[in-house]
């Protein structure tokens, strides 16, 4: 019991330094950090929409493009459970129309 409590709360401070990661603007030790717990932490019969916001923010600021769109994609399919989930998304939603922007300016030159 107490080595499933160890681990439980190593998992739990990596996900709060993958998270300040990316409040940080430190993007790529983000992605390190959460990438490997996402089939943890979220399934599609229980999703975890901060984590994937989180995750989506570390690969857009990584330039990790499809890795980012499948993880939106991930996020479109579940509904925010509170205000702070609708505001995570809503950035999220952001940097996907940011992308699109910019990929059509380039795809237009």
């Amino acid at each position: 019991m107490a080595e499933q409590n160890k681990a439980l709360k190593s998992m739990a401070e990596r996900v709060v330094k993958g998270y300040k990661a990316v409040h940080a603007r430190d993007f790529q030790e983000a992605k390190e950090l959460l990438e490997p717990l996402k089939p943890l932490l979220h399934q599609d019969d229980k999703p975890n929409v901060t984590f994937l916001v989180h995750l989506a923010m570390a690969q857009i600021g990584t330039a990790s493009v499809e890795d980012f769109l499948a993880t939106y994609e991930d996020i479109q399919k579940h509904e925010p459970k509170n205000e702070d989930e609708v505001k995570l998304k809503g950035r999220v939603d952001a940097a996907f129309e940011e992308l699109m922007k910019s990929m059509a300016e380039k795809a237009g030159e």
